[in-house]
């Protein structure tokens, strides 16, 4: 397929705002294709050339980018550099240098779908000495055979600023309609399969060749994490016993810790962990690594559960802030373990020697995984809970206020009669956390400072999830509680997400998410939601978490009725 049509779908996406037609847009192309290129076409989709779960890094930044665009079209950096300011993309100021190129290629070949995504896969592959001009002449070598649009679309590939819409739902939609007959029973079995295993490409080749019989008998595979159930929230231990119980049954209750929510994969002596949005975590935390490998007595197996950092003189909690430098260390590993240790609490089992456990009831996977589980105290355990009758809900009144006491977040409220459901928030699990806690919203724009803090984006524009409508909700600005050190940490994660600037404010992809405090919640003609934050601030940066993962605009509403 040739690169140029992809890329005329891609115009074609970007000018509509209809996500039928955009699905429409991209079912077309899927049924079209083979299914070879299926396994490129969807991630090119999406932007990406590789599954979440891989993390993988093309490791070619804005300005090797630059350079491999000045490169291709001997166009002076300064013209780039002027169209990329002017517009905020560098995309289009590749585009204008092709159309403006001082330098023809003598041999050039029509790109093809393949050619751009085998070439944005070999850029992973480049490590050592000389890797960063590997990388640059493999871009400039893309470009050199560019049309201007197809310029465009490359470069913002390579960047990971694809900007035409296309979610995952989007992709979902269009597999089913492809592939399948776009029922909802079709839909249903394509989210599923894709919640298991986190790979469009794997889901829209068993689609087309097995249906959806074949999408549901895709099983969790080792070390191909699946999307974790998610828990709704509850404003007390009482709300939380109403929603989840379906019988006259016992729930269960467990302390909700303040760290990292991690997947763990066995499979012999080899362990690897996995955080909620997917991002690999196992080479910085070898000690958790230990632990699973010399205390759960199986061969194979995938856990889940909470990495909580602590003082080993005092037995006191660390800081979540502390225990999130440990994600992002690269350097120094064991000396950040010993710094800040760490004891993982384990709470569900979701697949033992090969087989899944997803239909098995949380009772019988708990039991499981007492089966296999020789707790160390201060290194792996299982997490505090009890169980008790929903008709008397005092010892889980206990458990929070212990809970609370101890400084942790909360309780988990949960069901234990029901089956694992990846990726979904189905009422039979919710945490409890005190009323008028702090939000968790996502940044979907911002404006830089003047004066001291002069090229940081000093004042932030926060959001919440509209689930009704599929939609993100202004609910305030923040421009206090954060450091130097922190306002340009969140600066630089912020800047490689701006889709479009105006002066000094920017529009930003929304994947920023951010823990913030408040004095109330007020209503507001202001901001789309009708209600704004007052005093909002900074308290730390939720990177553990996805715009799926920020509060929902009913959960501002219950805190705004229950001032």
């Amino acid at each position: 397929m040739q690169y140029a049509d992809l890329v005329e779908s891609y115009r074609r996406i970007d000018a509509t705002a209809s996500t039928d037609e955009k699905t429409a847009i991209v079912a077309s192309v899927l049924e079209a294709a083979t299914t070879d290129e299926l396994e490129r076409l969807l991630p090119l989709f999406r932007g990406k050339v590789t599954p979440a779960y891989e993390g993988a890094d093309l490791g070619i930044s804005s300005s090797l980018t630059l350079e491999a665009i000045r490169k291709a079209t001997g166009v002076a950096e300064s013209e780039i550099r002027t169209t990329w300011h002017e517009t905020g993309d560098l995309g289009t100021a590749a585009a204008e240098a092709v159309a403006n190129q001082t330098q023809q290629t003598l041999f050039s070949t029509d790109l093809t779908v393949e050619s751009v995504f085998e070439t944005l896969r070999d850029l992973l592959e480049y490590e050592g000495e000389g890797s960063q001009q590997r990388r640059i002449d493999a871009v400039a070598k893309l470009l050199s055979n560019a049309e201007p649009e197809e310029a465009r679309y490359v470069v913002r590939t390579v960047l990971g600023h694809l900007r035409i819409g296309i979610g995952e739902g989007t992709i979902r939609d269009a597999i089913a309609q492809a592939a399948l007959d776009g029922s909802d029973e079709a839909t249903d079995a394509v989210e599923y399969a894709y919640q298991l295993t986190n790979d469009y490409p794997l889901v829209a080749r068993t689609a087309r060749e097995s249906g959806v019989n074949g999408l549901r008998d895709l099983e969790i595979e080792l070390f191909r994490p699946l999307q974790v159930m998610l828990a709704d929230s509850a404003d007390s231990v009482e709300d939380g016993i109403d929603a989840v119980a379906t019988s006259d049954g016992p729930l269960l209750a467990e302390y909700k810790y303040d760290g990292v929510r991690v997947q763990i994969h066995k499979d012999g002596d080899e362990v690897r962990a996995f955080t909620r949005r997917l991002e690999e975590i196992t080479e910085q935390f070898p000690d958790v690594v230990e632990s699973v490998r010399t205390r759960v007595a199986a061969d194979s197996c995938v856990l889940e559960g909470e990495i909580v950092g602590y003082d080993p003189d005092t037995g006191a909690l660390t800081p979540f802030q502390e225990l999130s430098t440990r994600i992002t260390r690269e350097h120094d590993i064991e000396a950040a373990a010993e710094e800040t240790p760490v004891v993982v609490y384990l709470f569900d089992l979701l697949s033992l020697e090969g087989e899944s456990l997803l239909e098995e009831s949380l009772d019988e996977r708990l039991a499981r995984l007492d089966s296999v589980l020789e707790p160390e105290e201060w290194a792996i355990e299982p997490t505090q809970h009890v169980r008790f009758d929903p008709a008397d809900p005092e010892l889980a009144r206990e458990l929070y206020a212990d809970a609370l006491a101890a400084g942790h977040e909360g309780l988990m409220c949960k069901n234990l009669e029901v089956p694992y459901q990846p990726g979904r928030r189905v009422g039979y699990m919710l945490k409890v956390k005190p009323t008028m806690e702090p939000l968790d919203v996502v940044v979907t724009r911002g404006k830089y400072s003047e004066g001291r803090r002069k090229g940081k984006l000093g004042r932030l524009y926060l959001a919440c999830r509209d689930t009704e409508h599929d939609e993100l909700n202004e609910v305030g600005r923040l421009a206090t509680g954060y450091t130097d050190e922190q306002l340009a940490a969140l600066t630089d994660a912020l800047e490689p997400l701006i889709t479009e600037t105006d002066g000094r404010d920017v529009n930003v992809r929304p994947e920023v998410v951010l823990e913030v405090e408040y004095e109330e919640i007020q209503s507001s003609p202001t901001y789309d939601s009708g209600y704004a934050l007052r005093f909002p601030r900074f308290v730390r940066r939720r990177e553990e978490l996805s715009v799926s993962d920020v509060d929902t605009l009913e959960r501002v509403e219950a805190l705004f009725e229950a001032q």
